[in-house]
């Protein structure tokens, strides 16, 4: 540790020491080593007015100019109205032979400088933070490593980050709090890596935490949380400006509020209690198709990846929870199924992730970048969910072709890929989950789910990267990379594309899969007529398993009485 710390601190000040140094008043302005030119953080507020504050340098300038006004290191200027897209010249003067120019740019962002050879490992060295509502940059030990999984291969150059904050004296863990949300040593830095509007999965996680209903164990933990929160910054690696990213809290045991490890001592054996797994690769165990033994001694199971408690803490960890919720999905007859699929899973929560999957045509979450949860094994085996890494939302793909890969992420495309125990919802419909889920859907359409507050809530989060100028930066940044399929970035034209897939998304949802349910309608268009028959038919002759709705006699099969009775409903008609 004593060695990577002093690496750490080595990398860091030669990165810190080989640009121009600039403070207006106690702020730090950053210089891109890309374009010459400084950024410096200040309040909101002050956008839209005169900035003034005084100008100091660390280099040996003569004849400096703002603007082509004079300036003297130590004197106030004066920087009018202050706007994101505004840029002050500088000249100045090394000797008689050197001329040094640039631009000062002010945003409303938090600034992260980082500085290291960054990789999938975590490395130690110092973040300085430049915050708009506080005076001086603030210096802090930490540790930084690239995370993801197919976003953290190369030739990908946008990457996402972990930090884990680190206390100076001793380099043990030490709690940071940004943007007043939790404290806690461990934060991410989301890339936005192959989205084209980069806030897709902020805007849809803070959906997802404003829908979602509350955990079955909310009455023990108030304040358990399903998501993550977080806000936008700036970043600039290695001197160079990185664009606009969201650094988040951590989807962990402690944002679920689940039960603590119990950690062994002379007396007793470790004991589980809350347990949290991820699905990261898709495999029939993921899917919940199929039922193997696991490995209590290996920190994966089929797709699944153990995150609580940290495998690397607490080996052999206890896959039994999961795997019996599993093995009864993958398993149990229709009747077991209905009767008792509440008994394993958090079914609110499953109903409302169901509705938004759909609603947001989640085309890489009804089996991955799911978080699996059991608030304490010795007292039930419930799993509630959390969602993760929506990016894939709204009409994105994870390519970048320019026709957005629409055979995917139509706005008229049924959402088909799931594991079973949503498609065993749908199909058995226990507890009425799929009229229940029409209901809930209905609701939400009236609030959260309406074509406005969708739309206001990508305006809302767009519209303050817009006027602090980080829009401007992240397209002249990131236009036209591998990891946008070299496309070019244009925030007004992926802006019009979402809004125009929202209003056809929800009208597709309302007259398709969120449609009250009519016996008989094996087709979902709202009548039970002659189609009806002929895709029940079909259905038949490929062997095809009837959902709830097709079944009309219950007994689990379609056959020639489902067809007679879908011919009575359309005689009595007439």
């Amino acid at each position: 540790m004593k060695s990577k710390y002093i690496v750490a601190v080595i990398i860091s000040i030669m990165a810190m020491t080989c640009q121009a140094q600039i403070t207006l008043g106690s702020r730090r302005a950053v210089r891109d080593s890309l374009t010459g030119d400084w950024l410096c953080s200040i309040p909101e507020g002050v956008f839209g007015s005169d900035y003034s504050a005084t100008f100091h340098t660390t280099e040996p300038w003569t004849d400096i100019t703002i603007d082509g006004d004079t300036v003297l290191p130590g004197t106030n200027y004066t920087f009018t109205q202050v706007t994101g897209d505004r840029k002050y010249a500088l000249v100045a003067h090394i000797g008689d032979s050197v001329t040094v120019t640039g631009n000062i740019c002010f945003t409303f962002l938090p600034i992260l400088e980082l500085n290291g050879a960054f990789n999938d490992d975590y490395q130690v060295t110092h973040i300085i933070a430049n915050m708009p509502m506080t005076n001086g940059p603030i210096t802090m030990l930490s540790k930084v490593k690239h995370r993801g999984g197919s976003t953290n291969k190369d030739p990908r150059e946008k990457r996402n980050y972990h930090i884990k904050f680190l206390n100076a004296s001793d380099s043990s863990k030490m709690d940071r709090r940004f943007f007043g949300l939790r404290n806690d040593n461990s934060w991410l830095l989301d890339a936005g890596q192959i989205d084209m509007l980069r806030i897709r999965n902020r805007v849809t996680t803070e959906l997802w935490m404003d829908m979602a209903s509350k955990p079955y164990y909310a009455d023990r933990e108030p304040n358990a949380m399903l998501g993550v929160r977080g806000d936008f910054v700036e970043i600039f690696l290695n001197g160079k400006y990185h664009g606009f990213f969201a650094l988040t809290e951590a989807l962990d045991r402690k944002q679920m509020k689940l039960a603590k490890y119990e950690e062994p001592d002379s007396v007793t054996s470790g004991k589980f209690h809350g347990m949290l797994w991820k699905t990261k690769v898709i495999d029939v165990i993921a899917r919940m198709t199929y039922f193997y033994g696991y490995n209590n001694t290996k920190d994966t199971w089929g797709g699944f990846e153990v995150k609580y408690p940290d495998p690397d803490d607490f080996m052999p960890t206890d896959y039994s929870t999961l795997g019996n919720a599993v093995r009864f999905v993958a398993n149990s007859t229709n009747e077991e199924f209905r009767q008792h699929v509440g008994e394993y899973f958090d079914i609110p929560v499953i109903m409302d992730y169901w509705i938004l999957i759909n609603a947001i045509l989640g085309v890489d979450s009804g089996i991955k970048n799911i978080y699996w949860a059991v608030y304490d094994k010795q007292q039930d085996k419930k799993l509630t969910l959390a969602a993760w890494d929506l990016d894939c939302t709204f009409g994105q793909f994870w390519l970048n072709p320019s026709s957005h890969y629409q055979s995917y992420v139509s706005p008229t495309k049924s959402l088909g890929t799931f594991n079973r125990l949503f498609l065993r919802l749908h199909e058995l419909n226990p507890d009425s989950f799929c009229v229940k889920a029409v209901e809930r859907y209905q609701l939400l359409r009236g609030t959260l789910l309406s074509e406005d507050s969708l739309k206001n809530r990508f305006r809302s989060r767009l519209e303050p990267l817009r006027r602090c100028g980080a829009v401007a930066r992240e397209t002249v940044r990131w236009s036209g990379v591998y990891d946008l399929s070299w496309q070019p970035l244009n925030f007004d034209n992926e802006m019009q594309y979402i809004e125009n897939w929202i209003d056809q998304r929800m009208t597709y949802l309302d007259n398709s899969r969120f449609r009250p349910y009519l016996m008989g309608d094996s087709n979902r268009d709202g009548k039970v007529d002659v189609s009806d028959v002929n895709k029940m038919v079909s259905m038949i002759l490929n062997g095809e398993y009837p959902v709830w709705y097709e079944d009309m006699n219950g007994d689990d099969k379609l056959d020639v009485s489902d067809i007679n009775a879908v011919v009575n409903i359309i005689l009595g008609k007439y």
